[in-house]
Parts: C-alpha cells; structure tokens; sequence
C-alpha cells in the first residue's frame, strides 16, 4: 500500500532514507546523499510534506519517494506543472529485491497520468549502472547528463506517455 505522508511521516521518511545512505556507504558507491541532507530540517527547504509518498509492506513503512512538478536544479527549462520528477526514492534494505522500487514508479507514472502530464523525469548518479539499468528496463530513456563539480556526473532520464 502505497500512502501519501503527512507531517507524522517525517521520522519515517528520514528513517528509510538513512537505511539507504547507510547501505551506500558501506557498498561504497558515490552517493550525494548523506546523514545530515536527508534530515527534515534539510529535505523541507526542497519538498513538502506531501510530496513524499510511503510505501508499506504488510504495515511496515518499506520505502519512500517524493514526486514534484518543479524540478529547477535538473530541468530549469521545463515549466512548472508540464511534468512530474521522482526523487528521494530508497528501499529499506530488508525489502530490497522485491519489486518496490517498481512499484513507487509505476505510482508515479499513474498519477502523471491522472494529472494529465505526459513526461516524468528524474536523475541519477551516472556511475549507478545497476540503478540506470533500472529505470532504463522502466522505460526511460537517457536525456544527457548534468555535472555538479567535483567529477560528480548526474544523467538525466525522462519517459514520456
């Protein structure tokens, strides 16, 4: 079950995404994520609470997404509301393998749809190949890539209807 969260979400949002910077770090893979951006004192300057979605599994909080219409890091081309951005999506470790991740973007491909926008984007680390081959086995395809200094590389993914 997939709910939208509310401000008593926001241990819970903060908990799944430290499972995943966590398990990043011990797997060494270049992350941006760290303890303290994915604090609700840091997320909030970005998203709002109900941009957030929970995803539950037999009543246990699994994993998390955040969906917007703006995305102006990324895509300050594209106006705001002309299409959906996931981020901040992470699976708990204990439920990695079983399809979630699938399902929070088939989520977030519905409600483009429900909201009639035709596109949905998001980014990733350019060296994340096993989480690029993801979204690309989701149907998005590959839109450039944006560098944040540092030799930190972010490709750039859309799908559109």
């Amino acid at each position: 079950m997939i709910k939208q969260a509310d401000e008593n979400d926001i241990l819970t949002i903060e908990e799944i995404l430290l499972d995943a910077v966590m398990w990043m770090r011990k797997s060494g893979l270049q992350n941006q994520w760290n303890e303290d951006s994915i604090k609700w004192n840091s997320l909030s300057k970005d998203y709002q609470i109900n941009d957030f979605y929970i995803d539950y599994q037999n009543g246990v909080p699994a994993a998390c997404i955040a969906i917007t219409d703006l995305d102006p890091k990324y895509w300050s081309e594209i106006p705001q509301g002309k299409s959906l951005y996931i981020h901040k999506l992470a699976v708990k470790r204990e439920f990695a393998g079983k399809g979630i991740s699938k399902e929070l973007i088939n989520f977030a491909k519905k409600l483009s749809l429900k909201n009639g926008i035709g596109s949905l984007r998001l980014d990733c680390n350019l060296q994340r190949n096993k989480l690029r081959m993801l979204y690309e086995s989701e149907g998005f395809m590959y839109a450039g890539k944006k560098n944040l200094g540092n030799n930190y590389d972010m490709a750039l993914y859309v799908w559109y209807i």
